[in-house]
């Protein structure tokens, strides 16, 4: 592969993350708008859980298919079934076509997200250079964070919030118009009995039924138990035919790693609070300070900027210092962070919000590298695929299982509180600085408590969250780098 076709290439691969970090933050920006127009507090939560159980759920079956049939044909296929649900994302005229939707552009991210890695696996085998091109990795995904909110404020207020779906479409045309001219792999031959259906099959039902379960704690938590269980019972079954197969879906020697596999329950914990974060500080500032849904977005500049800083700053710290001492600052990072939000009061200025992204932005900036790298190195050669994959699982999981919780624990503390005058559709409007001007003035103040309670419960979960990954990485070892 000549040097103008690999950077073509990588540039081609970036775009695509490109668009999956624009897709994020144009959203979370969108969903107060969303959620007033579609009058969905009680889904608001599934938009963002639909997206990341689609992303969960395929991950890894993703990268078990792109061995069969080549990492580049699989990528240009997530990318075209991400932009064509976009679309149908942006027509959308009620919640339930809306999430559905998102289900579909999460599928497509899964694979959009996740191949990648495996290309740049191959195509940088040099732990250095690919430490680097991860780091452009970042800066892509940061300059859309940086942007996103910018473009995604200034579409929800010049146009509507349909708007920051259909632009998804010439993004990913791009991608896969460069990737196709310049990206060559080499055939390889698979047995046509290499694919783990059934696996796969119980996998996928084991973390729908959990992600249900998590859910239904805004309506019943019998109900709520009652799938825990049989989500866990599922996923019993699938470890009991994955010791069982030789072409296992995730093989158990990567599941017996326990120091590959600590950094996977780490990424799953910070993943989560970062989605917290990333959702609800722009509802706060919109819903509780009267910001503009613009303003609401500029929340995640901080984060974006730092994350950047932080994962260049990586780059450079990874051939000086060990890995695991890296996280250790980033992990402290993210705690100040949350600590930032669990101790916000209801009058906290705006610029507590962006002082408390900037810590989140460092802290994932100097963990994510690290830790991905040495999912890589640390397994034998032919596991670098689904270790790789099953590490994005991990983080989408996270950030899967922990909206859906969040949106139930909004929904829960908004429902127990909304008496007499105020209701629950009044909350919905209160979120959008639009709509809220329509509301009883003499009514805001306590409209904004009942808001402010539910996103302060969230806010002191996700600091449990980070609390205990940084306890995780005080005690784990360090996955040893494997020969190639």
């Amino acid at each position: 592969m000549t040097k103008r076709n690999l950077a073509i290439a990588t540039v081609a691969l970036l775009i695509a993350n490109f668009m999956g970090g624009l897709d994020a933050t144009i959203v979370n920006t969108a969903l107060p708008a969303i959620m007033s127009d579609l009058n969905g507090i009680r889904l608001v939560g599934w938009v963002s859980s639909a997206f990341l159980l689609g992303t969960a759920v395929t991950t890894v079956l993703w990268g078990r298919v792109a061995e069969i049939f080549g990492n580049k044909h699989i990528f240009q296929f997530s990318v075209a079934l991400f932009i064509l649900s976009s679309i149908l994302g942006g027509l959308a005229t009620n919640m339930v076509m809306l999430i559905i939707a998102r289900a579909l552009m999460g599928i497509g991210a899964g694979g959009m997200v996740s191949i990648p890695f495996i290309i740049y696996a191959d195509i940088y085998p040099n732990p250095a250079q690919r430490a680097r091109a991860l780091g452009w990795v970042t800066a892509f995904y940061t300059l859309s964070t940086v942007v996103g909110p910018l473009i995604g404020g200034w579409l929800v207020d010049a146009l509507s919030w349909h708007w920051v779906f259909f632009i998804n479409l010439p993004i990913g045309i791009v991608s896969m118009l460069l990737l196709q001219v310049t990206y060559r792999e080499a055939p390889v031959e698979v047995p046509t009995d290499y694919f783990d259906y059934l696996g796969a099959g119980l996998l996928s039902v084991a973390l729908v039924i959990l992600l249900f379960a998590s859910d239904g704690l805004a309506v019943s938590w019998i109900r709520s138990l009652s799938l825990l269980i049989v989500g866990l019972i599922v996923l019993g079954g699938f470890l009991l035919v994955e010791k069982r197969r030789e072409n296992a879906l995730i093989p158990l020697d990567l599941l017996k790693n326990p120091r590959v596999q600590v950094q996977n329950i780490m990424m799953f914990l910070i993943n989560g609070f970062m989605i917290g974060y990333s959702v609800y500080a722009p509802m706060w500032a919109q819903g509780l300070l009267g910001k503009s849904a613009t303003l609401g977005g500029l929340t995640q500049i901080a984060s974006s900027i730092l994350l950047l800083i932080g994962t260049r700053l990586t780059a450079k710290l990874m051939a000086k210092m060990a890995y695991k001492r890296i996280v250790m600052f980033g992990t402290i990072s993210i705690v100040i962070s949350a600590m930032a939000m669990s101790f916000a009061t209801k009058s906290a200025p705006y610029w507590w919000l962006i002082v408390s992204g900037a810590f989140e932005g460092l802290g994932m900036g100097l963990s994510f590298t690290p830790m991905q790298v040495s999912l890589q190195d640390g397994v034998r050669k032919d596991l670098v695929s689904v270790s790789t994959t099953f590490g994005l699982l991990f983080r989408t999981l996270g950030q899967t299982f922990m909206a859906s919780i969040f949106g139930a624990v909004l929904s829960l503390s908004t429902a127990s509180q909304t008496t007499g005058d105020i209701t629950t559709a009044m909350i919905n409007r209160l979120s959008d600085a639009n709509t809220a001007k329509g509301l009883p003035q003499r009514l805001l103040p306590a409209m904004r408590t009942i808001l402010f309670n539910g996103l302060h419960t969230i806010m002191l979960i996700g600091l449990g969250l980070v609390i205990i990954s940084f306890v995780l990485n005080l005690m784990r070892k360090e996955p040893l780098k494997q020969p190639r």
